[in-house]
Parts: C-alpha cells; sequence; structure tokens
C-alpha cells in the first residue's frame, strides 16, 4: 500500500528556494534536482522507512545527492518536514 507524501509549509519553501538559487546557477540542474525530489516522493510512498533514522524521535532521513530530506512517518502518510543541503545542520521538527 502506498502511503500519501506531504510536505510541511516550512519543507515547501526551502524546496523553493534550492529549486531557485540552483535555477539562477543552472536551469538543467534544477530541473535534476526537482525530478530527484519526485523520485525521493515516491519511493518514500511505497518504501516509508526506507531513510535512516534522524536525530530526533520518529524522525527519519533520507540522503538525496547533496541533500537530506528529513521526514516522519504517521499513520497514513509520510510527512516531509524540512529538505536541508548535506553540509548544513540537520533540521529539527
Amino acid at each position: 500500500m502506498k502511503l500519501s507524501v506531504v510536505r510541511s509549509p516550512r519543507a515547501a519553501v526551502e524546496l523553493r528556494d534550492i529549486a531557485n538559487y540552483l535555477a539562477e546557477l543552472s536551469p538543467p540542474a534544477a530541473q535534476r534536482f526537482l525530478d530527484a525530489m519526485e523520485m525521493a516522493q515516491e519511493r518514500l510512498a511505497t518504501f516509508p522507512n526506507s531513510g535512516a533514522p534522524g536525530l530526533s524521535p520518529g524522525a527519519r532521513r533520507l540522503v538525496i545527492g547533496d541533500y537530506i530530506v528529513a521526514y516522519r512517518v504517521r499513520r497514513d502518510s509520510v510527512q516531509i518536514f524540512a529538505v536541508r543541503h548535506a553540509r548544513r545542520r540537520d533540521a529539527r521538527p
């Protein structure tokens, strides 16, 4: 059974900001990032526990290229609460 994947408002803003930053440098890089994020969401919908345990209880992290997607598995969904470059500190829910 596939779960729905939802983004918190914070994660949505972070994704938009990353994509905009990459688009300024290279539009193809921005598209690759967005495609990778789409594939990550599909993966989480099918395999919600595929990421490593996060720092906070119940949180998990999925590495996508140079980015870390922080999420929680809920009863009927996966909630992405942050997307960060791997060089930044881990996100706290």
